[in-house]
């Protein structure tokens, strides 16, 4: 299965392990940032806590922005408008989401995902980062947002581990490829989810209508004898 850089890059920041942040990113962006930047970045921490927003990542967002030469004109129009994606992600997950869900979902809002399709996701399972990656990359195949969302359910009701969760996605991708429309394509993968074939197993496209003659057949035989 071939993952995107992008996809990639989401799952690097989604489960780097706690025991490597030896150093957050207030503090490294107080060491890091020019003082004036990190003023302005405070001052903004500090207005959006009233409404449950994180600070880290909007440091780490500004970590970033320096990392990639962004003009400090540039800056802080980029992260004020990062916390206001993850202040929509905090409405729509309510108060008790966790941070890495919340920076999920500023990026699914960020690549087209609609705020009501995150509201959608009414269970802790389907507000994962992972779940919510799911879902943007199903939105960025062209899978509509009601056929994303019942595939993501499915998977989650069936347990699907995390580790397995982009092949679905990926297996979308690959009937698309073979030609099928996206929300053909995300069917069959659902169908195959609710046949216990599991992670996106889909084996090979059939064509409409070819099941239950095949089975129509079969019993005809059965009963001839």
């Amino acid at each position: 299965m071939t993952r995107t850089p992008l996809t990639l890059l989401t799952l690097a920041v989604l489960v780097t392990p706690a025991a490597q942040a030896q150093e957050t990113a207030r503090e490294r962006a107080q060491r890091t940032l020019p003082a004036a930047v990190f003023e302005n970045v405070s001052a903004l921490a500090a207005d959006g806590s009233s409404s449950g927003i994180p600070d880290e990542p909007l440091f780490s967002k500004a970590l970033e922005g320096v990392a990639k030469r962004v003009s400090m004109d540039r800056l802080m129009p980029v992260i004020e408008a990062y916390a206001g994606r993850l202040g929509e992600a905090r409405n729509a997950f309510g108060p008790t989401a966790a941070v890495p869900s919340l920076v999920a979902g500023a990026d699914a809002l960020l690549r087209g995902v609609p705020a009501d399709a995150l509201r959608s996701l009414d269970s802790e399972a389907a507000r994962s980062p992972m779940a919510v990656l799911v879902l943007t990359e199903l939105h960025e195949a062209g899978v509509p947002t009601d056929r994303a969302l019942a595939v993501l359910r499915d998977a989650i009701a069936r347990r699907i581990r995390e580790d397995r969760m982009l092949d679905i996605p990926a297996d979308v991708r690959r009937l698309i490829r073979e030609g099928r429309p996206p929300s053909d394509a995300a069917d069959q993968v659902r169908r195959g989810l609710q046949r216990g074939r599991g992670n996106g197993d889909v084996g090979p496209p059939v064509p409409p209508g070819s099941e239950p003659t095949t089975d129509r057949a079969s019993r005809t035989r059965t009963r001839g004898g």
